[in-house]
C-alpha cells in the first residue's frame, strides 16, 4: 500500500486492522515527511488508550453528526451550493472513465478520493485533484473548531503537510487561491456538461 492508500485506511470507519496500517503509515512518512510521521505518532498514541467501540463512537460523532467536519470534501469545499453537485458528477465521471468503483459512498467522500490517488498518483489529473480538492478541504478541516480535541485533527494534520510537502516537491501550481482553484474545477464541468 501507498500512502494514499494508508492515510485512506486509517480514516475510514475503525477498525482492528488500522493499527497496522498506523504502524506502515509512520514508517513511510518518517522516510518523507517527519513532521507528519509525529503528528500520526500523537493519533496512535492517543488511540492505544481507547477501545474500539469508543473510537467508532468519536468518529461517528465527529464525522457523521458535525457538518463542519465531514469527509465529504465537496461539501468542505462548496457547503450546499450547487457547485457541489457538479463536484461530484465531475468526480464520478472521472472515476468511470478510470474504471474505478466507488462503491455505495459519494464521490467525494475523503476515503475514496485518496484510494482513487493511490492508483493514479504521479498523473497531471491526480496532481490536480490534490491541488484543487484535497488541500483546500483539509486546510479548512484540520482549522475546524468543531474538530476540537479530536485526535483524528492529528491524522488530518499529517494528511495536509504530507500533500503540501508533496506538492512543493513536484513545483508551484496555479497562483490562485484554492478556494478559486476547486471554484473554477465546478464551473469548467458544467461549461463541458453545457456544450
Amino acid at each position: 500500500m501507498n500512502l494514499y492508500e494508508l492515510f485512506a485506511e486509517i480514516l475510514d470507519y475503525p477498525s482492528a486492522q488500522q493499527a497496522a496500517c498506523i504502524q506502515d503509515c509512520d514508517a513511510r512518512l518518517t522516510r518523507e515527511s517527519p513532521e507528519s510521521a509525529e503528528l500520526l505518532q500523537r493519533f496512535q498514541a492517543s488511540k492505544e488508550s481507547v477501545r474500539l467501540g469508543r473510537l467508532q463512537e468519536a468518529y461517528t460523532s465527529i464525522f457523521d453528526m458535525q457538518p463542519e467536519c465531514t469527509l465529504n470534501l465537496g461539501y468542505q469545499l462548496f457547503g450546499d451550493d450547487w457547485r457541489r453537485s457538479i463536484f461530484l458528477f465531475k468526480l464520478k465521471e472521472i472515476y468511470q472513465a478510470n474504471a474505478f468503483d466507488t462503491s455505495c459512498e459519494l464521490p467525494d467522500h475523503l476515503c475514496i478520493l485518496l484510494r482513487f490517488l493511490s492508483a493514479r498518483d504521479g498523473t497531471n489529473e491526480a496532481s490536480e485533484l490534490v491541488d484543487d480538492c484535497l488541500i483546500p478541504a483539509l486546510s479548512r478541516m484540520a482549522g475546524s473548531v468543531q474538530l476540537g480535541e479530536s485526535s483524528y485533527r492529528w491524522v488530518l494534520k499529517a494528511l495536509l503537510l504530507w500533500l503540501q510537502k508533496k506538492r512543493e516537491v513536484r513545483g508551484p501550481g496555479c497562483e490562485s487561491s484554492d478556494q478559486d482553484r476547486a471554484t473554477r474545477v465546478a464551473i469548467a464541468a458544467t461549461e463541458e456538461r453545457l456544450a
